[in-house]
């Protein structure tokens, strides 16, 4: 009787741990490994970062409705699905807000008519790709944002998918918990732990 009333004790434990890592993966936090160059130098191959889902998810309003604890804004770096791959999580920074005007010439950003200083972008390429460096303007539409990655010259984003919608956004990228590879550049990642991005913040 005592062993059954032990392992039942068990299974509860084990239940509500599975529930609360649920909860806490699907409205809290989740861990993302970046898989591509196309954040680089910003993120590298082999970083694994903490995704805030809570503050851009949404809370109750006294109000009647439901609104994001945090709005989306500019510069935030953000982890949502595509339509086309729904199967994979993408992560670029937010470039435009809805209504905002995003125009590319020649490599450089303009947002609602002036240009953009971005400390965080590089470019790998010298060359100029009409499809790749320049960009009509174009406006975002209500309820979608335009993303980019901040290796521009190697990242496939809104300037070749078009806007995202405010749905397909899961979370915001906070901090870096830890990175293996063999450097800030490598393409695959090996056992070598960067001590120097380890709770690194996500800027």
């Amino acid at each position: 009787m005592r062993i059954r009333s032990l392992v039942i004790d068990y299974m509860q434990a084990a239940l509500i741990a599975v529930l609360l890592s649920l909860f806490v993966r699907t409205f809290l936090f989740e861990a993302f490994r970046i898989p591509t160059p196309s954040m680089e130098k910003s993120l590298v191959v082999g970083d694994h970062i903490i995704v805030d889902k809570f503050a851009l998810g949404p809370r109750l309003d006294f109000e009647g409705g439901v609104l994001p604890l945090r709005d989306i804004r500019r510069g935030d770096v953000v982890v949502f699905k595509f339509d086309q791959e729904a199967e994979k999580d993408y992560v670029k920074r937010v470039i435009g807000l809805p209504g905002d005007e995003v125009k590319v010439d020649n490599k450089a950003l303009y947002l609602n008519g002036k240009q953009v200083t971005e400390p965080y972008v590089q470019h790998i390429d010298e060359a100029t790709v009409a499809e790749r460096d320049f960009l009509p303007a174009v406006k975002v539409p209500s309820g979608h944002y335009f993303l980019m990655g901040d290796n521009r010259d190697n990242s496939a984003d809104s300037r070749e998918w078009g806007f995202v919608p405010r749905h397909q956004i899961r979370g915001r990228a906070v901090f870096v918990y830890y990175s293996s590879g063999t450097g800030s550049g490598a393409a695959t990642a090996t056992a070598a732990t960067r001590w120097d991005r380890t709770f690194k913040a996500i800027r």
